[in-house]
């Protein structure tokens, strides 16, 4: 299996990250797509790196949009350029918590897709409360991209939009939750090869392991339920969403 999307360089993992990839290897996880949308973190990803089993991403998430200077989107370029960067991100827009004012999403959000399409990198898309804004913003730059809708929140039409446009969609570990029925319906309804399973650890772990810190181990929780939902074989599910991941670093 591979978990893709993570935040191992949180830091939430200092006190035991090499523990905690140990036990993600013991669980079966053989690759980590690891997310660094924090500047301060991008050397800290850097390090990381130089694991076999680790892959990045480099971006600058919507929450940390107000303080991007031009520094960080030229620092940002050389970034994605490295070999072991296989996608910018996570960016896009979040006007749940709004912690950088909407303006300034939209531009920032806009830097990064140009750098991105320049790149022929793929794209990480963070989306909350934002899909009109965020779609215009897509539709303005191209009519095709290559990335995946991280953690999608939104509706089956909105999924098949992404979809549409050549997104994968995110599915994390709110799929587990046992209230979680909008979620649940879209991974119902879309077909298992558009999927992309992820735990955004250390990010709100699967309904087994509520409370506690998430971490890439988890990441079997989530593989179960898509494949319940799908009504397949655990090994079938697993095979095709870590076939997805795959294909995505091709």
């Amino acid at each position: 299996m591979i978990d893709t999307h993570t935040h191992i360089t949180d830091p939430k993992f200092d006190a035991d990250r090499e523990e905690t990839l140990k036990r993600a290897s013991q669980a079966g996880i053989s690759a980590i797509f690891e997310t660094v949308c924090e500047p301060d973190l991008w050397d800290k990803g850097l390090e990381l790196s130089k694991r076999d089993d680790i892959f990045l991403y480099f971006g600058i998430h919507p929450h940390n949009a107000k303080t991007a200077t031009q520094s960080d989107f030229e620092r940002l370029q050389t970034l994605i350029q490295n070999p072991k960067c296989i996608a910018l991100g996570e960016t896009g827009l979040d006007y749940y918590y709004d912690f950088s004012p909407r303006d300034i999403q939209k531009e920032v959000f806009g830097a990064q897709i140009d750098i991105a399409l320049k790149a022929s990198k793929p794209l990480i898309i963070h989306c909350r409360d934002a899909f009109e804004d965020l779609l215009d913003i897509l539709k303005a730059r191209s009519s095709s991209y290559k990335g995946i809708i991280h953690s999608f929140d939104g509706t089956i039409e909105q999924a098949q939009t992404f979809i549409d446009m050549g997104f994968l969609i995110g599915i994390c570990s709110t799929i587990t939750f046992p209230k979680a029925e909008l979620i649940k319906q879209v991974a119902a309804a879309i077909d298992i090869s558009k999927m992309m399973p992820e735990t955004d650890c250390p990010y709100r772990a699967p309904q087994k392991f509520r409370g506690k810190r998430s971490e890439p181990a988890y990441l079997v929780e989530i593989v179960k339920e898509i494949a319940e939902i799908k009504d397949m074989p655990f090994l079938q599910a697993q095979s095709v969403l870590t076939q997805n991941a795959l294909n995505f670093i091709s």
